[in-house]
């Protein structure tokens, strides 16, 4: 991780996650909620203690990062806290060289990252991970995440194939929505970025892999690379391998995660809650209706986060 200058960051206090939530997120997410299995697995997983074990393995192998351990990065998960206007969970460094992270928890959520992602980012980068992570809290995906994840490694390492095919409509689901939870997330990663450079960098460096490689990296190639990767459609089987590719994956693939972001930062909604118009907690009581597209919004939002059109017609 190597330090880059900081800057005063704008905050976002009492912001409803409602203003960076994307449309697909929340469509995703109404499926996943009518999945009968979820309450079962929710309260079994409560009885058997299961957060309390992910603790337990995390407090005796991994790094707390607290303000005298670690302080720089607790400077930083700090300082993206503030800007989303989060409780602070409890943030572990795991030692392990896939650059990744993720939050899980029931009643406490708890963020994770690799040593391999603090060796690949800038600080910069590095706190832009921490409110990509921090959006999932924000956007209360940790509950559904965790129970996710739970029932997908139930169906592989207990049921084998026979349990993939016969869940195949729950994991389905179940990936599909984890993708597009993460089109919020990034949302909450440029809010606390606020540049949109820093966002599209830390896909590249994803997608890449390889600090030493990076200064030979161009942005504009790698946004023209996600163009041609959408081009692609003008084939059925091409069609087929990109569904083949993605279905199973829990994230969106790097290149479409950079199109998406820039597209929003590009957007009246960014713009309208950098300029501290964006609906608040508080305010989720009054929320109206959207003239266009009919998304809730809030009184004090000039335009729709959702379809991006003037919501004062």
């Amino acid at each position: 991780m190597t330090t880059a200058p900081t800057n005063t960051k704008k905050r976002f206090p009492r912001l409803s996650s409602s203003a960076f939530e994307h449309p697909a997120d929340r469509a995703a997410l109404d499926v996943v909620k009518k999945i009968p299995l979820l309450d079962k697995v929710f309260a079994k997983l409560i009885e058997l203690g299961a957060e309390r074990y992910l603790r337990v393995f995390l407090t005796g192998s991994s790094v707390h990062v607290t303000p005298k351990q670690c302080p720089k990065i607790y400077k930083l998960f700090r300082e993206a806290c503030d800007i989303l206007d989060v409780p602070e969970p409890d943030l572990y460094i795991m030692s392990n060289p896939v650059p990744n992270a993720f939050t899980f928890g029931f009643e406490r959520p708890v963020i994770v990252i690799h040593s391999g992602l603090i060796d690949l980012m800038t600080e910069e980068e590095l706190m832009a991970v921490l409110g990509h992570e921090l959006g999932h809290v924000k956007a209360g995906h940790v509950l559904y995440k965790t129970i996710a994840l739970f029932l997908l490694e139930v169906a592989r390492s207990v049921f084998g194939v026979g349990g993939v095919l016969a869940q195949f409509g729950l994991q389905v689901a179940l990936y599909d929505w984890s993708r597009k939870s993460e089109l919020t997330a990034d949302r909450a990663e440029l809010l606390v970025a606020q540049d949109i450079d820093v966002c599209i960098r830390v896909n590249m460096k994803l997608a890449g892999g390889s600090w030493s490689i990076y200064e030979q990296m161009d942005a504009g190639e790698f946004l023209r690379q996600a163009d041609n990767y959408e081009e692609m459609d003008y084939s059925t089987l091409n069609k087929l391998y990109k569904l083949f590719q993605e279905i199973w994956r829990s994230h969106p693939l790097p290149v479409y995660r950079a199109k998406e972001i820039k597209a929003w930062a590009e957007g009246k909604a960014y713009k309208e809650i950098m300029a501290g118009r964006y609906p608040t907690n508080g305010e989720e009581i009054g929320l109206r209706e959207c003239p266009h597209c009919n998304c809730k919004i809030s009184p004090s939002f000039f335009f729709c986060p959702d379809c991006g059109k003037s919501a004062r017609v």
